[in-house]
């Protein structure tokens, strides 16, 4: 009796659900197959299949059921013309259109000059609010004089009537649209909804629509959304901008998370891999980092990324003096002298040094010292700069760097010494690091041996035998290590 009556469609799908009915409530609920061809009654301007409780509804029994793309597809829409509709027409107060007789009250305070007035020629004497007020109305009645000419002479050029508009009344008012879900951004059900939303964007990997969702929402909703649910929108847009080829649209949530966690090994991981990945230089990185390097003196991840900046430029000069920064706020980091060790071995290879071997000599001992401090975080389990959690810093990744330098500076026999150690020894995969506010629980699906160097090992002692002559040796390296 009533088949184009939203509320009797909404009211049996409840019923239906109530009775585990769920197929047949989104068969109620879905549009007729069919439907272009359908005439609808003449009060109905809008088909009921399109109405917004419908389609809300439809969304949540997709929610459930596990259908993430079809509970997009329902309900993305709508969410995101209410944002735009919000974005575009935001919530503010219309000042009313002051009348021409109002206007003219406003500038005799600067026009009231008689010629029986001794204080001619000189600033009216009014209070400094009043004033601005007259200056203000003196300028617009100058420009709808200059308005009103301009109509004139286009009406006396066209031969059509014209006549003065001197009335008082006001212009209608241009009549805003509503968006979609008038309470988006203040019921809390609805906030949960965005979450949930966001979340299914994410699954699906459609991350730049994911992004676009979480950075309308905590810039509309800023006042509305708990903090709760303001650091599970900025911890989604971290993760999201942490998996995505281009990252700069979650380069505020990342930030916020580094702002947060300040000391956190893991926000700092995430952050630098995120500004690691952008094209070019951003302006907000290095203001943000100069910011944290002013606040907090005694962190050691930000001045190891301002290191690695100058020496992502060649600039290891500089990148020396920041990594030797760190090393005297944590000598016994294995990393911070691994920082260390590289920058002085590659500042002993340019032009301008003079006492290159001085140098050299310096790196190695900072690369050993790292070998140390690896073996003894191996054996204490301490953590450290480059730990996190069950991450131990690896004693073959040590070994590795040391045979690496070698290598770089033309020293190949202890090169080869080195990477045959590293081949001798068996490393473990260790988990990778976490955000602070993403669920250690969920694991990634990566490839076993991610943790091990003996691949690289081995073709970089190839090398070293090929270059000698020694071919035979080359191959059967490659063949030992390199072959699936």
């Amino acid at each position: 009796m009533l088949e184009y009556n939203v509320d009797a469609r909404l009211t049996l799908a409840s019923l239906l659900l109530e009775e585990a009915k769920e197929d047949e409530a989104v068969s109620l609920l879905s549009p007729p197959e069919n439907f272009d061809s359908i005439d609808l009654p003449p009060e109905r301007s809008k088909p009921w299949w399109l109405n917004e409780k419908v389609k809300l509804k439809l969304g949540q029994i997709y929610r459930a059921k596990g259908m993430l793309e079809d509970f997009v597809d329902a309900i993305f829409p709508l969410v995101r013309e209410s944002l735009y509709v919000e974005a575009l027409h935001p919530k503010v107060k219309v000042k009313k259109r002051l009348s021409r007789r109002v206007l003219f009250e406003r500038v005799r305070v600067l026009d009231d000059d008689g010629t029986e007035n001794v204080f001619r020629g000189f600033r009216p004497v009014a209070p400094s609010s009043d004033l601005s007020k007259a200056a203000r109305a003196k300028r617009l009645l100058q420009k709808k004089a200059t308005l009103r000419e301009k109509k004139k002479a286009e009406a006396l050029a066209t031969g059509a009537d014209w006549q003065s508009d001197d009335s008082d009344e006001e212009s209608p008012q241009e009549v805003l649209r509503e968006p979609p879900l008038p309470n988006l951004l203040k019921d809390e059900e609805h906030h949960l909804l965005i979450i949930d939303l966001c979340k299914s964007l994410a699954s699906l990997r459609r991350y730049w629509e994911a992004l676009e969702i979480i950075n309308l929402t905590l810039r509309l909703a800023h006042n509305f959304l708990s903090v709760e649910k303001k650091e599970e929108l900025r911890s989604l847009g971290a993760q999201i901008a942490y998996n995505t080829t281009d990252p700069k649209h979650g380069f505020d949530c990342v930030k916020y998370i580094v702002q947060q966690h300040p000391y956190s090994i893991a926000a700092w991981n995430c952050y630098y891999k995120v500004i690691s990945r952008l094209e070019n230089r951003d302006s907000r990185h290095f203001k943000f980092l100069r910011g944290m390097l002013g606040k907090l003196v005694d962190c050691v991840p930000p001045i190891i990324i301002y290191g690695h900046q100058f020496t992502m430029a060649s600039n290891h000069q500089h990148a020396a003096s920041k990594y030797l920064e760190a090393f005297k706020l944590l000598p016994d980091d294995p990393l911070v002298n691994l920082c260390v060790g590289t920058s002085l071995i590659n500042l002993a290879l340019g032009f301008r040094l003079q006492n290159k071997h001085q140098c050299l000599a310096q790196g190695l001992a900072f690369l050993y010292n790292n070998l140390r401090l690896c073996e003894n975080s191996q054996m204490e389990g301490e953590d450290n700069i480059s730990t996190n959690h069950a991450v131990k810093t690896l004693v073959q990744e040590a070994l590795y760097n040391i045979a690496r330098a070698y290598h770089h500076v033309g020293l190949v026999t202890l090169a080869a010494s080195y990477y045959e150690k590293v081949l001798a020894t068996d490393e473990k995969d260790y988990p990778i690091p976490k955000l602070p506010c993403e669920n250690p629980d969920i694991g990634e699906n990566r490839k076993p041996g991610y943790c091990d160097l003996r691949r690289e090992a081995a073709y970089n002692l190839h090398l070293i035998y090929k270059k000698s002559g020694a071919f035979d040796l080359a191959r059967q390296v490659l063949k030992d290590h390199c072959t699936v």
